[in-house]
């Protein structure tokens, strides 16, 4: 998959998401970090083995509490929204 440009791709994205995520030892999750341009920092969007998505934010200025939990299909919702930064982040890791 080279870029987000559809629904269709995000939802690839999301199905294909061990391809692009690093593993945390520590968390025991993947985890994809991109640009939060709407606040100047990053978003991580994280996975857990039992198919759980959850997101967090963090920047210089804000830290969000904790994660949030998504559905899958709140996940290729978040994604596809920040489809930009999403895209920018697969072309800084090929």
């Amino acid at each position: 998959m080279a870029q987000i440009r559809s629904k269709r791709d995000a939802g690839s994205f999301m199905n294909a998401f061990e391809e692009w995520a690093a593993w945390d030892d520590t968390g025991g999750k993947r985890y994809f970090v991109f640009a939060d341009r709407e606040r100047g920092g990053s978003w991580t969007l994280m996975r857990y083995p039992d198919g759980a998505w959850t997101i967090h934010g963090k920047g210089e200025t804000y830290c969000d509490d904790g994660e949030t939990k998504l559905t899958a299909e709140e996940a290729c919702a978040f994604v596809w929204k920040h489809r930009a930064a999403v895209n920018r982040a697969i072309g800084e890791a090929a």
